[in-house]
């Protein structure tokens, strides 16, 4: 079954590789969607798509960040799939 998340992440997540981390656990769980430095924010914006397991998976990873990062919040929103992606793409 298809699940859709909103992911935001807070912490030190700029300049330490987190959004190539993600990009690369999405592309590895079977994930489309976009993650992008939501500098407005203070925070890492992720939609994503894929089967139950998949994203669940995924999630759990953005979660632990990379080695250099720190986060300190995560929100996580269930949303209806739109099925529109069809990769995963990193934005500036």
């Amino acid at each position: 079954m298809t699940k859709a998340y909103e992911i935001w992440i807070y912490g030190r997540v700029f300049n330490v590789g987190f959004r190539r981390y993600v990009h690369r656990y999405a592309v590895a769980n079977n994930i489309v969607g976009y993650v992008e430095n939501d500098r407005a924010n203070d925070c890492v914006h992720i939609e994503a798509e894929g089967e139950e397991a998949d994203l669940d998976r995924f999630t759990l990873l953005c979660g632990e960040g990379t080695p250099y990062s720190l986060i300190t919040n995560m929100k996580v929103e269930a949303v209806v799939p739109t099925n529109k992606y069809k990769d995963f793409q990193q934005i500036r």
